[in-house]
């Protein structure tokens, strides 16, 4: 009969439930309760409840079995003794097993009390912790209930606000957001009371009608399963706002400062003068000049001024300077008063109209070129923004971009149309030039001369004493062809030890043959590297028009073949491209004595 009563009570429960009989032993237990005491339906079948309660504890069970047995229930917290022989303190339910209404035994449902104690403990902690970070969050937030009255606030919203929580717990929350805002804000609530976390850009009213630009975060407030409310936490964004404005502004003036300094309209000069009027008007100064250090004076390279008494081209002692102090490693020179004692004692003082002074150091080509300087009749004893800062330095970095931009100008044109070793035009302007003195020569029917030629066993240079004695070998052979050449003449390095010479007017072989003589008698004295003598000769092809070639490309492969024959005629020497000008290879050495004897 007894029997019949377990399926209903003990089959999936998670508490320990164990069931005694009329007389206090041991019927049956569930698996959560052997696993709470470690013992076996077996192990404790037949004993009765004293075996394992505390015996001071077994008075008040007894009493506790007994109203149960009388239909009633009752509760009582005891220990009891685990398998193990640890005492488990315990919180225990004592109810009657009925069946068909009769009752014929008693549970005892049981609960661990170190784990609900603690679970307590855990409980509470968490809700103070909860308490302390809504209370304590530094971003306003206010408890909402479902209708839309604040239940309460956190201190945060009522330093905000100027609101203490007893004045506005209870009414309408809408009543703290800006009118036009109201709409937003409710449809936010709304749609946190469906479960749905939103946020929405919105003002908060404080106590004076002031609003403070915030960003509301609506969260559903959970409560046994069910949404009661939301929190409404107000980030106040305020001074985000301030900032992103400031940056919006900043980037405006980097976008105006750059389309005056990138522009490629106008010259350099005036490109240069409106970067500087720029500045003059951004930042309120009434002069602003660009200064070049030039030994013992500074030289104003460009100026505007509302008086033109700094004017370019101006000479200024350099004692009488005050951006003299930046031509070492100091950046900037911020003066706010000139009238302040540290700076009357100054040598520049009193010789330019100004009270007020800000300067950047310019830096081209690696170098302290002078100095960016703005300056004013008013002092500034607020300082510069480091906003402005910001801008009058990247203002700097444009003027240095394009002052060193016009001082390569000239550098640019020289690598771009010159070997960068020998300094002798290379193959682009080379080829520019034998192409003119092609259309010269059909235009006005003479003919020119084209000479190709490298230097004998120059590898044996390189190999033997290093690139470095390998280069100043062609340095120094290019200055001896170039002085073997005529004003019109063209010699140009192709790379390597190939060079290339234009002879522009020929009247026939023998001007060609003059030329190359001339320049295997400028290779007859040895060079001279780090005081040890290099013997070095050359040999070259000559190819000439119109009788060898019609075309720039026919031309120089014709020279080139030519030279080919003349290395593989003993070198040191020069070979025309075709016999019939050339009629036979004349051996450099006695070509170079006969040109001497001559």
């Amino acid at each position: 009969m007894l029997a019949s009563a377990l399926p209903s009570l003990f089959e999936e429960s998670p508490e320990a439930i164990i069931l005694y009989d009329r007389h206090g032993f041991f019927v049956a237990a569930n698996g959560a309760a052997e696993r709470m005491l470690g013992y076996r339906e077996d192990d404790v079948l037949g004993q009765h409840f004293s075996k394992h309660v505390r015996e001071s504890d077994v008075a008040r069970v007894s009493q506790a079995t007994a109203i149960a047995f009388s239909g009633g229930s009752d509760s009582v917290e005891i220990e009891v003794r685990h398998s193990s022989g640890i005492a488990i303190p315990l919180e225990c339910d004592i109810l009657p097993a009925r069946v068909d209404g009769e009752v014929v035994g008693i549970f005892v449902q049981a609960r661990d009390l170190i784990a609900l104690r603690s679970a307590e403990a855990s409980l509470s902690v968490n809700q103070e912790r909860f308490r302390s970070l809504f209370e304590y969050h530094p971003d306003p937030i206010m408890e909402l209930r479902g209708d839309g009255t604040i239940s309460r606030v956190n201190v945060a919203l009522e330093s905000a606000t100027g609101f203490f929580g007893e004045r506005i717990v209870g009414k309408p929350w809408l009543e703290l957001i800006a009118p036009e805002l109201r709409e937003s804000a409710e449809e936010a609530l709304r749609e946190a009371m469906r479960g749905e976390a939103c946020e929405v850009d919105s003002a908060v009213l404080d106590r004076m009608g002031n609003r403070i630009a915030v960003q509301l975060k609506l969260v559903p407030l959970h409560t046994t399963g069910q949404i009661r409310g939301a929190y409404a936490v107000a980030k106040d964004v305020t001074a985000q706002q301030r900032a992103e404005a400031t940056i919006a502004q900043q980037s405006e003036r980097i976008r105006d400062l750059y389309m005056v300094s990138a522009s490629r309209t106008g010259s350099r000069d005036h490109q240069i003068a409106q970067t500087l009027r720029f500045g003059q008007l951004a930042f309120g100064f009434e002069y602003a000049y660009v200064t070049r250090y030039a030994g013992e004076h500074l030289i104003i390279d460009y100026a505007v001024g509302e008086d033109g008494q700094i004017r370019p081209g101006m000479v200024i002692p350099m004692d009488e300077a005050l951006s003299r102090h930046l031509r070492g490693e100091k950046s900037t020179l911020f003066v706010g008063d000139l009238d302040s004692d540290i700076w009357k004692r100054d040598t520049a003082y009193g010789t330019m109209p100004w009270r007020s002074y800000y300067a950047v150091q310019l830096v081209v080509g690696g170098e302290v070129y002078g100095a960016l300087v703005f300056a004013g009749r008013a002092p500034r004893l607020d300082g510069i923004p480091d906003s402005d800062r910001d801008i009058i330095a990247l203002m700097a970095l444009f003027l240095a971009a394009t002052l060193e931009r016009a001082a390569h100008e000239e550098r640019i044109e020289q690598l771009a149309f010159n070997d960068m070793l020998t300094g002798l035009p290379n193959r682009v302007l080379f080829n520019d030039r034998l192409h003119q003195a092609l259309a010269t020569a059909r235009r006005y029917g003479r003919g020119f001369a084209v000479m190709y030629l490298d230097l004998d066993h120059f590898k044996a240079v390189n190999d033997g004493f290093g690139h470095g004695a390998g280069d100043e070998v062609l340095r120094q052979v290019a200055g001896r062809l170039h002085s073997a050449l005529r004003e019109s003449d063209t010699i140009a390095r192709f790379g390597g030890d190939e060079f290339v010479v234009l002879q522009p007017i020929v009247d026939g072989p023998g001007d060609a043959a003059d030329l190359a003589r001339k320049i295997v008698a400028a290779m007859v004295e040895p060079i001279d590297i780090d005081g040890k003598k290099h013997a070095m000769t050359t040999s070259i092809g000559i190819a000439l028009f119109p009788q060898d070639a019609q075309s720039v490309e026919d031309l120089m492969d014709s020279a080139d073949r030519a030279l080919y024959r003349a290395k593989h005629g003993g070198r040191n020497r020069w070979s025309f491209a075709n016999e019939a000008s050339a009629r036979t290879s004349w051996p450099a050495a006695r070509s170079a004595v006969a040109d001497t004897a001559e």
